[in-house]
């Protein structure tokens, strides 16, 4: 049960108190919405794969900089 508590902390960490996190969600909507004005109607396709391969980097790097943390903890 301490490790489902230990994810939970660290996913609650992730989402809540990572500020860096939600910067990184406002900077890749701004990208998105000025990538989306600039590409038109032509590119709107596009656009919403942009937002998804930039969502996806930010949640990877910020739960790899999660985990470190906590192995730095453990140690």
């Amino acid at each position: 049960m301490s490790s489902l508590k230990a994810i939970g902390e660290t996913v609650w960490g992730l989402l809540v108190d990572d500020g860096s996190l939600a910067i990184g969600i406002v900077v890749a909507l701004g990208v998105t919405w000025i990538a989306a004005t600039a590409l038109g109607d032509a590119g709107r396709d596009l656009v919403g794969w942009l937002l998804v391969a930039m969502l996806v980097v930010l949640v990877v790097a910020n739960l790899r900089a999660a985990g470190g943390s906590v192995r730095r903890r453990i140690s």
